[in-house]
């Protein structure tokens, strides 16, 4: 290593470890001149360029994000900022109606001639620029996402609204929510049709007689369970309440199945007849 005084230009040689990589102060032995001397170290050697670039390399030049230059990202972010800053700006002159009024009225200066080229220019720019962030891989998976997502939000309404009888013989405390909403559910598959009251005397004595038919609803043979028989007064108050087993228990699809049941002395107070299953959820009520 070769070391030159800065006064009489001196040349000393020193070894590659006499001076640390900081530096030292040293002193000329023929001028007595101090100076802090730091080792020099050779410039590194400019890149060549590489002849044969590899696979890896092509594809990072072929790639679309490379379509926009840092001058175009530039000028596009400039001009959504420049547009933001002269919009809340543009106010209304205030216009002079007096012909003689010494008021000067001033002009908005026109803007540039080539203002709608370069507004055309940052327009198609900020299109390529959605059109490739559109089409990213991520983008994509997040459309996919959305759509799936809906699909299955509208599949779940669907099954919900189509399948209710089932779900609500899987969950019976779902036929509440069904009914907030006005959608009846009747898992037992039976039906009430024809009710029919009627009140009449028996050996001196008040009687009354209920006749309705059963219709199973379903495409299946159902199973006809208990019929259970309220007397309601006029706020809906069950009064009296008996059950009623029908001749037959089972029946075909389509089909139907007369009842009758009679209560000898009911009490007073009764309006509101209401016939429902024991075993299930379905019911029917009807008015004297």
């Amino acid at each position: 290593m070769i070391i030159t005084c800065p006064n009489c230009q001196t040349r000393y040689k020193l070894a590659s470890d006499t001076l640390s990589a900081v530096g030292r102060q040293v002193q000329c032995a023929a001028c007595s001149e101090l100076w802090y001397a730091t080792p020099s170290f050779p410039k590194p050697a400019t890149p060549r360029p590489d002849p044969e670039p590899s696979d890896d390399e092509l594809i990072f030049r072929a790639d679309d994000d490379t379509l926009f230059s840092t001058a175009d990202e530039e000028m596009l972010d400039a001009a959504f900022l420049r547009v933001q800053q002269l919009e809340p700006s543009q106010e209304p002159q205030p216009q002079n109606d007096e012909p003689n009024s010494p008021v000067r009225q001033t002009q908005t200066p026109r803007p540039p001639a080539d203002s709608a080229v370069n507004r055309a220019r940052i327009e198609a720019l900020a299109r390529r620029r959605n059109g490739m962030l559109a089409a990213h891989p991520i983008a994509r998976f997040r459309r996919m996402f959305r759509i799936t997502i809906v699909a299955l939000m509208i599949a779940s309404v669907v099954a919900a609204f189509t399948l209710r009888t089932e779900i609500v013989a899987a969950i019976p405390q779902l036929d509440g929510l069904y009914r907030l909403v006005g959608l009846g559910t009747n898992v037992v598959g039976l039906d009430f049709t024809e009710i029919k009251t009627l009140r009449t005397t028996q050996d001196g004595n008040p009687a009354i007689i209920v006749s309705a038919k059963i219709s199973n609803i379903t495409n299946r043979i159902t199973y006809v369970p208990s019929v259970l028989v309220s007397l309601l007064d006029h706020d809906g108050s069950i009064v009296y309440e008996w059950s009623v087993t029908p001749a037959t228990r089972n029946i075909l699809p389509g089909d139907t199945l007369a009842i009758d049941a009679q209560l000898i002395g009911p009490p007073d107070g009764v309006t509101n007849i209401r016939l429902s299953f024991v075993d299930g959820q379905n019911g029917s009520s009807v008015s004297r």
